[in-house]
């Protein structure tokens, strides 16, 4: 029972608890942004109006940065390597803009300790999909356009001329986020300058970061395309895709190679590869550009040999998702994790200690094991097998 709990637990580290973490803090930051609306100086009459439809809108600050912290929190649960890099750009802004409103040194130190978890625990969250990123592009640029605009609108009377439309406040935001700057409307108080600082810095470093997660893996393919030197490039038919780099991996390739099975390998960036003189791809295998790169359109097979089961699960979601046609074999760690692989869309699922105890057991009992597997009970493997 302790096992399967333990196992439990690892399949849930450390996506649920940071995901939980952050959602949590950008739900309480959203509801105090809606209890208390952005205070308005006494002196801006001409707002007096406007006011109170937006009142509900509280401060817009807190309420635009705590839904993009729920919903990144959302996307940390897929291990979504998007939602990480949105995750860490608006724990970093919460805990600047905390800072700045002197806020206290739990809002300081909780976002700060949040930062520092991401960037400890990044290499966990290395799973690309277009349309996972396509979202989290599209709501936080909406995000930033909403702050932009709503901000310039409730400090309308700091700016010169006046922002009194909410056409007006989404024009200044474009402008300002293009930095043309035409300078029809500019800030004339130091809130309102404080406002533009804080809008170019938001909006610039989500944009950037919404360049590299969303285009960063296609150029990156596209440079590999453009400097891989022509005799290394896989065109190959009806091939197998082994994934992995632990020692069912390495048996798994010696096995093919000498049985004179086409396949490409995959392994982890700067991983050695089972037989380096065979194809190799370095990434990210749960990626789909690393897939498409191993020659998945024309593969017949996909086998998930990862020493993690979590990642052999996440490797058959994103090949299925490709092509669903293709089969993939998935390794099990334990018999207990079989239905969790089945449930992550794997075709045939292979748990060698689950199999290796059984052949054992028939050799204790004076049963036969099939001829091909003489040559491993003499200790001379034919294929090399370590």
């Amino acid at each position: 029972m302790s096992r399967r709990l333990w196992s439990g637990l690892r399949a849930l580290w450390p996506q649920v608890p940071l995901a939980a973490a952050l959602a949590a803090s950008g739900l309480v930051n959203l509801l105090h942004g809606l209890r208390h609306p952005l205070p308005l100086p006494g002196e801006i009459q001409a707002l007096a109006s406007v006011a109170s439809p937006l009142a509900a809108l509280g401060n817009t600050t807190e309420v635009i940065l705590g839904g993009g912290l729920v919903l990144v929190g959302i996307g940390l649960l897929w291990r979504l390597r998007a939602a990480w890099a949105f995750a860490v750009l608006l724990v970093a802004i919460t805990a600047a803009v905390n800072a700045f409103r002197a806020q206290g040194t739990v809002a300081i130190a909780l976002p700060a300790l949040w930062l520092l978890a991401l960037i400890v625990l990044r290499h966990h969250f290395r799973r690309h999909t277009a349309l996972g990123s396509l979202l989290m592009t599209l709501i936080s640029v909406i995000s930033v356009f909403a702050y932009g605009s709503f901000g310039a609108l409730l400090l309308g009377g700091d700016f010169h001329p006046p922002i009194h439309a909410l056409s007006d406040a989404f024009y200044f935001t474009v402008v300002t986020l293009s930095t043309v700057g035409y300078g029809d409307i500019v800030p004339a108080t130091t809130e309102a300058r404080m406002f533009v600082v804080s809008l170019l810095v938001i909006g610039l470093s989500i944009f950037a970061t919404a360049v590299v997660s969303t285009l960063g893996p296609a150029i990156s393919g596209e440079l590999a395309r453009i400097f891989t030197p022509e005799e290394r490039k896989m065109k190959l038919k009806n091939h197998v895709i082994l994934v992995g780099e632990g020692s069912i991996a390495r048996n798994t390739a010696r096995e093919l190679a000498a049985r004179g099975i086409d396949f490409v390998q995959v392994v982890a960036p700067g991983e050695e590869a089972p037989l380096p003189e065979r194809p190799v791809v370095q990434g990210d295998s749960s990626e789909d550009p690393v897939l498409q790169q191993a020659g998945i359109a024309d593969a017949r097979l996909v086998i998930a040999a990862c020493d993690d089961d979590s990642e052999n699960a996440f490797i058959s979601l994103a090949a299925k998702d490709i092509k669903p046609e293709v089969r993939v074999l998935a390794v099990a760690g334990s018999a207990r994790s079989i239905r969790r692989l089945k449930l992550a869309r794997a075709d045939l699922v292979f748990a060698p200690a689950a199999v290796g105890s059984r052949l054992l057991a028939n050799l204790v009992e004076g049963g036969e094991i099939p001829a091909q597997f003489q040559d491993l009970l003499e200790g001379r493997p034919a294929g090399g097998a370590a």
